[in-house]
């Protein structure tokens, strides 16, 4: 029997202040990205006004699941840390990627 390839792992993230009422319907744009872009949602990673170290949290989130990327309905959800977070993984959103800038994978 053929195994199945294994697909890369991947983070959702949701910025609260931004998603609202409105997370339902964010949480299917990150799943439909997952599933377009061939990573399996290993999980979600919501941000509040309370969060404490948000960019820290969303690396340390990705290096514990080994994941590859951070999946988000758009750049503004990385909250203005998009160069930093790239140096930890690939940032994928509806309107594109930025790739990993850090170092070997």
């Amino acid at each position: 029997m053929k195994e199945k390839p294994v697909q890369p792992k991947a983070i959702g993230l949701l910025l609260l202040d931004i998603a609202g009422s409105d997370r339902p319907r964010y949480e299917q744009v990150i799943r439909h990205l997952a599933q377009r872009q061939g990573y399996e949602l290993a999980g979600l990673l919501t941000i509040g006004t309370d969060t404490y170290m948000p960019t820290t949290l969303v690396v340390e989130t990705v290096c514990k699941a080994g994941a590859s990327a951070i999946l988000a309905p758009d750049l503004a959800h990385f909250n203005g840390h998009a160069k930093a977070i790239s140096l930890a993984c690939d940032l994928v959103t509806a309107d594109g990627i930025v790739p990993r800038s850090g170092g070997e994978r």
